[in-house]
């Protein structure tokens, strides 16, 4: 104490003078401090009309720019409906807050921030409207923008309620750096709303999609802010009503999806992007999708457009971009209300992909990608009104656009004679196994707009055997020429060339009247058309060149060339031969179909060439043949007729046509009228046989 005393006096008065500013500033921090709490809470208290804010304390220290308020409650009742969505959180802190910078710059800068125990209530009705006053409620911060340098909110609960029912729809932890808003009183976009790493995880998430009949369930989703990686474990997509009864109690929603993932994987995602309604991501990975699609219609576009699922994606996400977005191990079902079915099991990969969502979504500007493969397998797709089954083993797409199917079938539903009972008239029923089809250079992106662009499809060795019931009534509709016929398809063709390997094509027929089927088979089938084109355009060539051979009945050889113009005012060209064909080996269509029994003859040579339009074909046919006898059928059991039969052996049907006789007596004119209920086989047939039966001085004779 002597010591003390006998100080120095200005050291004295140093001391004195500290001790003194320390007190006056230690009581001038509890009033500013008491200053600020009063005003923080006299600010939030009045914030809006709309929110009801209450807390238990508010403690703040200027010394470490700290501000911490605890057992926060917030409601917000936008009306006088009794509706509400409520926030509240145990404590709340705000540590390294500039006051500067908030009172001169009307900035809320804070370096952290942390949210202790977060429990959000949401209130289904306002959910489900659209809320005006939610643009108000910022109107009286007295600061425009925010920074903070790092934001946590630990143990979330966030709930939804309707009534007295209550359903938790997410719960976990996040983390947040960087975060910025440049002005609160406008819309959290992309450039108003800014962040650094986003690190979290969130569990238990359930989403009921407004109005559509369906709610999304997310076991886990995790974000790993260093590796920038987002992982979405265990999602599902699940109907509100079984398939049955969907569109009647959905209210005719017009689409049901039900689909499992095990996992979706996005590899350095711009979170940011999420509210410009753009998911993008440098890469996606989608593990173990399986998907069960049914529609009430076929067209794609009525059905997006009505779809409230679809509608609700598209609201929140207007678009898709990735570098490689990968799906592994899918599983996918689609079926229509009208009968068209597709199932489909594989893998697919695609890069540069940019999606943009609309009802159409498969326009010139919805899709665009750079390669597209995949791998997949049992194929299996049904279509509407056929009662036809079509099945692939495998199918494969590689980056150079070409397309390996092997092992398709094309079978009937149903048994041969039933297809065309079902359908009420004749059909062509058909049941085709084929070892493949190789398509090169093919577009892919515009297969989406029902393009078939490529270099060539190649269609491998097959057996097509086709089956129709000429008992049942014949459907009067026009068919057209085959160009005609191309251009009404709606998948446009655009193809150098079509092949088709050596084949085995069978047709039988069940006769008008008659007891048994005929059949006629072209063995060797070969078939050729360059170019494929359906929907030709100004800079093509005026025709495409088909050219088939083969086999009939494994006798003899058949080969045409046809000249089938893009031009509808241009006549067809049909040029060819039939060589060394045994005649008997068509007595069973001749038997069954034409009720003609052919002892014996060998058609040596038989040429043909003739022009056809929409009204008729003309042209000849020139033939040379050796020991041709014929007998004419009838009855049941069929019996030989004896006067007809020797009226065919010794008066209409030479028995020796061969090189001696003039050319005159060996050819035949052509001239037969189109009649367009008739397919167009039928139409070249019979234009044949009239050159064939004028062919002999008196074919007319010819039982018809």
């Amino acid at each position: 104490m002597l010591r003390l005393f006998k100080m120095p006096r200005k050291w004295r008065t140093l001391i004195y003078g500290s001790i003194g500013i320390l007190f006056v500033l230690a009581i001038l921090n509890i009033v500013l401090n008491l200053i600020v709490q009063r005003d923080v809470s006299e600010k939030l208290r009045h914030l809006s009309p709309e929110l009801n804010i209450r807390f238990s304390s508010v403690k703040s220290n200027l010394l470490t720019s700290s501000l911490v308020l605890n057992d926060v409650a917030i409601n917000y009742m936008p009306d006088g409906s009794g509706h509400q969505h409520s926030l509240h959180f145990l404590r709340m802190e705000l540590r390294g807050v500039n006051f500067l910078t908030m009172l001169f710059r009307r900035t809320l800068s804070v370096n952290n921030v942390k949210l202790s125990n977060v429990e959000l209530d949401l209130d289904e009705f306002l959910l489900k409207r659209k809320d005006a006053a939610a643009g108000r409620l910022f109107a009286k911060v007295p600061f425009k923008s925010i920074r903070v340098g790092h934001c946590s909110l630990t143990d979330i609960r966030v709930w939804e309620h309707a009534g007295q029912s209550r359903q938790l729809l997410l719960k976990g932890d996040i983390g947040v750096d960087e975060v910025s808003v440049s002005n609160i009183n406008k819309n959290f976009t992309a450039e108003n709303f800014q962040f650094g790493t986003l690190t979290g995880s969130l569990s238990d998430i359930h989403y009921a999609i407004p109005n559509a009949c369906h709610r999304v369930m997310i076991k886990q989703l995790t974000m790993d802010g260093p590796g920038e990686t987002a992982q979405i474990k265990d999602i599902q997509l699940i109907p509100q009503y079984n398939k049955p009864e969907f569109f009647k109690r959905s209210g005719n929603q017009p689409l049901y999806v039900a689909a499992t993932v095990s996992g979706i994987t996005l590899h350095k995602p711009d979170i940011r992007q999420l509210f410009n309604k753009k998911l993008v991501a440098e890469k996606i990975t989608v593990e173990h999708p399986v998907v069960d699609v049914y529609s009430e219609e076929t067209g794609v576009k009525q059905v997006l457009s009505r779809s409230l699922l679809f509608t609700s994606l598209k609201n929140n996400i207007s678009a898709i971009q990735t570098d490689l977005l990968k799906v592994d191990h899918a599983s996918i079902t689609g079926e229509a209300t009208t009968g068209d079915q597709l199932k489909l099991k594989g893998d697919m990969e695609t890069d540069k992909l940019n999606v943009r969502m609309t009802d159409s979504l498969f326009v010139n500007k919805d899709i665009h990608f750079r390669t597209f493969t995949c791998s997949l397998a049992d194929i299996q797709a049904a279509v509407a009104g056929t009662h036809q089954r079509i099945e692939i083993k495998k199918l494969s797409i590689d980056r150079k656009g070409t397309l390996q199917a092997t092992t398709l079938k094309i079978s009937p539903q149903y048994d041969k004679l039933v297809m065309g009972q079902k359908a009420g008239h004749q059909v062509d029923v058909v049941d085709a196994a084929i070892a493949g089809i190789t398509i090169t250079r093919l577009d892919v992106g515009k297969c989406l707009q029902q393009k078939v662009i490529a270099e060539q499809i190649w269609i491998k060795e097959s057996n097509v055997y086709v089956f129709r019931d000429r008992r049942l009534p014949r459907e009067l509709q026009y068919k057209p020429l085959p160009v005609a016929f191309l251009r009404s398809m709606p998948v446009h063709f655009r193809v150098h060339r079509l092949k088709m390997s050596e084949s085995t094509v069978t047709y039988e027929e069940f006769p008008k009247n008659g007891l048994q089927t005929g059949t006629l088979k072209v063995e060797k089938f070969q078939l050729s058309l360059s170019p494929f084109i359906s929907h030709p355009n100004t800079s093509d060539l005026d025709h495409m060149d088909l050219h088939v051979a083969g086999s009939i009945m494994g006798s003899g050889t058949i080969s045409a060339a046809v000249y089938l113009p893009f031009n509808a005012g241009k006549d067809y060209y049909i040029t060819g031969a039939i060589n060394n064909l045994d005649v008997t080996s068509l007595n069973s269509s001749a038997e069954n179909l034409g009720d003609f029994h052919v002892e014996s003859g060998l058609l040596n040579n038989l040429s043909f060439q003739f022009s056809l339009n929409d009204e008729k074909a003309t042209g000849k046919v020139v033939g040379e043949y050796h020991n041709l006898v014929l007998d004419k059928l009838k009855g049941q059991p069929k019996k030989i007729a004896k006067f007809p039969s020797f009226m065919l052996k010794h008066v209409i049907i030479p028995k020796n046509k061969d090189k001696s006789l003039p050319v005159a007596r060996r050819t035949g004119t052509i001239d037969y009228r189109f009649d367009h209920t008739r397919s167009v086989s039928f139409y070249l047939l019979k234009s044949l046989l009239s050159g064939i039966e004028s062919s002999f001085t008196f074919g007319f004779l010819l039982p018809k």
